[in-house]
């Protein structure tokens, strides 16, 4: 009887414990349905004890085991989901809501999650609750004897966050999980942060606070990656809770991942991210082999395709444990290979066509993902390859983050450090900026016509400039502004950048050399242009540069700061000299090249007989002149830091962001080669007007008679034929400089004209055999007409032709009132001009006898002794 009652009562029992199971799976639901999942997964693992420990014999309970299996799977399922949605969810939308409220003065509903601002006495009580039931966890207490906080929303964001982190790592123990949904948390890194910036595209897209900015993308990396951020200190959450709960329950199995692989998960979505925004796709199907920072990888953008055009090549990024699912393709296979990137990029083309490319547009592209979800492919900007510039600098600030999160070593940078790298080297600059220089520059060297081409008045305006310059000059300055902002866009690039400007600067100038010897000598070789000639010769080089005006031009050059135009004012040469230092300069300079000039002359061929030509030479020299400035005041600029606050850039980036010195003196030479190329051109056009006046006045010094200036002696009321060819040409050259020459270095050219071409005159009176009225005349003549032509360029009153006029009246006088104007009047003119003027005096009244020419060449001896200098010498 004992044993029989012993038997009833353990059936009994059993009988009580298969009850409690039936019960259990209502009991499952109904905890779930509040979301007391730790209660759910109590239950669940007790009746599975139960039901495998001592009722596993009983073989009516089959179908219940199959429930409570099923159910502990579905509710691991449900549990994964919460879990999921914590990190990821809750964690990018409260940057979002941040972000929307800083922005706004209203909170937009569609960006909050609905917590109330309400700080009442149930809900300080209710997160005191909850840090208990934290601290008790903890320390190894049985969580399901922790109060039930029925008001979720009475809990702080984070500390509900905490709490339900918590607890669902907490069933995971219970339901023996904890490995299956660590591998599962690992493997859907990718796939949940993709969905992250996905639905962060989607509401930026529809939120009015961007809709007026230049740079959406800016926006959408800054918000993504404070996400990321969040997501991550999530994840850590995750990890220590999940290392807790395998101390206490003694769990065995493969290592948890880590941040490191969080972050890497991260970089490449970065990564794809980037490559939709900055058009790789088609920078890569323009190529015929992948750029250098392709790996072999397998092709992620099936995550976003509707369908997948098979493919042999290799694509740009690889996710292995991507949850992605690509289709085969129903569309026949076209004549050239794809893959489905390129695909994608189709797609997104028809997208821009028919959005008309504008900003902000919702592209769209649908891919039959697991589960029957349709997942959208958003561009919050038109894909272009010049976003680089402007999110460089902040994605080396999110990039340094990453490699301090993932501590790496000095030299061995992040892959998304690597990806921005190789894009930058290999498609924005050497296939793009680099490439666009090179074609410029070859451009212009096999153009011809680019010489001669100016640019418009409009752009001339822009560039605030008084005199037209070369349009090949300006488009290669365009190039260097350009640079110059890529600098500060990409100040880790500054070295490459540079070298190629420096390398694109040598080319062109080698161009404008060509340009300058094309000018000056287009037809044979063995043509002499003779101010070119003398121009070459180092001695008359030299001498011109030593010249207190070409001293004063060059100043005047390098006084103006940031931009002031020079007023005429400040080009007054009597501040620097006096009228009397200014004669004596120009006659020094007369005599120099008088002394220089060949016994021949100089022939029609070697001068530069069209005016046209010389007003390209002009505009060589203010295009040279232009841009040597513009060359020296980049190379001044580059010496101080290329970015703003370089804490913010990289440590490897900071250090690039100094410019070389060796750098910066390779551009100072390239702009003071240009600015020698200016002078060049300067003295040239300086030394051209002065060889047409030997030319003009001198084409024949071996001339004998009187008539050496005088074609006709019918009319001697007009200036002899070259005197008139020599003055209209003076005219024409000046109003051709006028239009394309500074003021200033107009004046420098035609000063000191005056005193060269008294000198040419006086010295032809060595030619003239007999001297007679008419002849003195004429030679009046021809010296008023050049004075006049002479003063109305200089604006000044050209007293040295007047000296020349005098000179001839005293041809007119008695030899004996020759030595009494020299004894009243002083010296006016050399020993040599007076002995001159003595014999040509004599011989007009027919005194041959060479005692009586000796006697007076004895008196002038006598008295130019005696008597000091009251003038000035010409």
């Amino acid at each position: 009887m004992w044993t029989d009652a012993v038997q009833h009562k353990y059936v009994l029992a059993m009988l009580e414990q298969i009850n409690d199971l039936r019960k259990v799976p209502q009991s499952v639901v109904s905890y779930t349905s509040k979301r007391q999942y730790l209660h759910a997964s109590k239950e669940l693992t007790d009746a599975l004890t139960q039901i495998n420990g001592p009722l596993k014999d009983v073989e009516g309970l089959a179908d219940i085991r199959s429930d409570l299996m099923g159910r502990r799977q579905h509710l691991y399922q449900r549990l994964h989901e919460e879990l999921v949605s914590q990190i990821y969810h809750n964690s990018a939308q409260d940057v979002l809501s941040a972000f929307q409220r800083s922005n706004s003065n209203r909170l937009n509903q569609g960006f909050s999650r609905n917590i109330t601002a309400r700080r009442s006495t149930d809900r300080i009580e209710a997160n005191a609750r909850i840090r208990k039931a934290l601290q008790e966890m903890a320390q190894g207490v049985d969580p399901t004897k922790t109060e039930i906080i029925e008001d979720i929303d009475l809990l702080d964001p984070e500390l509900s966050m905490t709490y339900f982190i918590a607890i669902i790592v907490e069933c995971f123990g219970m339901l023996g999980k904890v490995p299956d949904s660590i591998e599962k948390l690992r493997v859907g890194i990718q796939t949940e942060l993709l969905e992250v910036v996905r639905n962060t595209t989607r509401q930026l897209i529809d939120s009015p606070l961007i809709s007026n900015e230049s740079y959406p993308l800016l926006t959408l990396l800054e918000v993504i990656f404070k996400q990321f951020k969040s997501i991550a200190r999530t994840h850590t959450t995750v990890l220590r809770h999940f290392s807790a709960v395998v101390q206490k329950y003694q769990i065995v199995g493969p290592p948890h991942y880590s941040l490191t692989d969080f972050w890497s998960q991260a970089q490449s979505v970065l990564q794809l991210l980037l490559t939709d925004y900055l058009d790789i796709q088609n920078a890569s199907a323009d190529d015929s082999s992948q750029s250098s920072f392709a790996e072999p990888t397998s092709n992620i953008n099936a995550f976003f395709l509707r369908r997948k055009v098979p493919s042999a090549k290799k694509s740009i990024f690889k996710f292995d444990k991507s949850s992605t699912k690509s289709t085969p393709s129903n569309e026949p296979n076209k004549g050239h290979r794809r893959n489905a990137s390129d695909a994608s990029m189709d797609n997104l083309n028809a997208a821009l066509n028919a959005s008309g490319g504008k900003a902000g547009a919702n592209y769209s592209f649908k891919s039959n993902l697991p589960y029957e979800k349709q997942r959208e492919k958003l561009l919050i900007c038109t894909p272009d390859q010049t976003v680089i510039t402007k999110v460089y600098l902040p994605l080396m600030g999110y990039i340094q983050e990453i490699e301090n999160f993932m501590k790496c070593k000095p030299g061995q940078p992040c892959s998304l450090h690597d990806f921005i790298d190789n894009y930058i080297k290999d498609t924005f600059l050497s296939k793009g900026h680099n490439s666009h220089l090179k074609m410029t520059i070859e451009t212009l060297s096999k153009n011809q016509d680019v010489w001669r081409t100016i640019i418009s008045p409009e752009e001339r305006a822009a560039l605030g400039l008084t005199r037209p310059i070369l349009q090949s000059t300006a488009r290669v300055e365009k190039c260097l502004s350009e640079t110059k902002q890529l600098i500060q866009d990409l100040p880790c690039y500054s070295e490459e950048l540079l070298k190629t400007v420096c390398s694109v600067l040598r080319d062109y100038r080698v161009i404008c050399n060509d340009a300058y010897l094309g000018i000056v000598q287009p037809d044979a070789e063995d043509r002499r242009i003779y101010s070119v000639t003398w121009l070459n010769d180092e001695d008359i080089s030299r001498f011109l540069k030593t010249l207190p005006n070409w001293t004063d031009l060059k100043n005047s050059h390098q006084r103006p700061k940031h931009g002031k135009r020079l007023q005429r004012s400040q080009y007054d040469a009597s501040e620097e000299e006096s009228p009397l230092q200014i004669q004596q300069r120009n006659i020094r300079e007369a005599e120099m090249l008088t002394s220089n000039l060949g016994e021949g002359g100089i022939s029609q061929q070697e001068i530069l007989g069209d005016v046209s030509v010389l007003k390209e030479l002009a505009i060589l020299q203010e295009s040279m002149e232009w841009f040597s400035i513009r060359i020296s005041e980049f190379a001044n600029e580059l010496r101080r830091p290329l970015v703003n606050g370089l804490n913010s850039v990289a440590p490897e980036c900071a250090a690039y962001a100094t410019v070389k010195d060796g750098t910066i003196k390779v551009l100072t030479n390239l702009a003071l080669e240009f600015d020698e190329l200016a002078n060049t051109c300067l003295l040239v056009l300086h030394l051209e007007v002065r060889v047409q006046c030997f030319h003009y006045l001198r084409s024949k010094p071996q001339r004998t008679r009187a008539d050496a200036f005088i074609d006709s002696k019918d009319d001697v009321l007009e200036p002899d034929r070259q005197v008139q060819i020599l003055t209209k040409r003076l005219s024409e050259l000046d109003e051709a400089f006028s239009t394309t020459l500074h003021p200033r270095k107009t004046r420098y050219i035609f000063e000191g004209l005056a005193h060269l071409a008294a000198l040419i005159l006086i010295q032809a009176s060595n030619y003239i055999e007999q001297i007679d009225q008419i002849t003195v005349k004429r030679i009046c003549r021809n010296a008023s007409a050049l004075q006049q032509t002479l003063s109305n360029i200089t604006a000044s009153r050209e007293v040295a032709l007047d000296q020349a006029k005098q000179f001839y009246e005293l041809l007119c006088m008695e030899p004996d009132v020759i030595l009494t104007t020299l004894v009243e009047q002083g010296l006016q003119f050399s020993e040599m001009q007076y002995l001159n003027a003595l014999q040509l005096s004599c011989k007009a009244r027919g005194i041959t006898d060479s005692n009586t020419l000796a006697n007076y060449q004895h008196k002038l001896s006598d008295i130019l002794g005696a008597k000091p200098s009251t003038g000035v010498m010409v």
